[in-house]
């Protein structure tokens, strides 16, 4: 069984990101705000969009797959800020399991 390449070239994060880790109230329940933990080089691909009918409004979906340098501290609960572009990430992949690059699967907060 074939494995995908975990290297990442240069040229493939051509687009400097913004990493938004929540922060909550005193509760723990309601994220609050959001503060930048780190600006990263990344990779972004357009995954998929779909066209949806909620509440009478016409919506688009709008999936990424964000691709970035191998992070430990790095959750789901975190946004990705790309100029003015917003992500909630929805699943987090470790390439090959190599600790070399995580793929960051999300979606667009419109």
């Amino acid at each position: 069984m074939p494995t995908r390449d975990p290297t990442i070239a240069a040229g493939d994060l051509d687009r400097r990101v913004s990493l938004l880790r929540p922060l909550y109230n005193e509760f723990e329940d309601e994220i609050t705000a959001w503060e930048e933990a780190a600006k990263v080089w990344a990779g972004i691909d357009p995954t998929y969009a779909q066209e949806s009918n909620e509440a009478g409004r016409e919506t688009i979906n709008l999936m990424v797959t964000i691709v970035i340098r191998y992070r430990r501290d790095i959750d789901a609960r975190w946004r990705i800020q790309d100029r003015e572009h917003l992500y909630d990430i929805t699943g987090i992949q470790d390439i090959a399991r190599r600790r070399v690059r995580l793929a960051l699967l999300c979606q667009e907060v419109l």
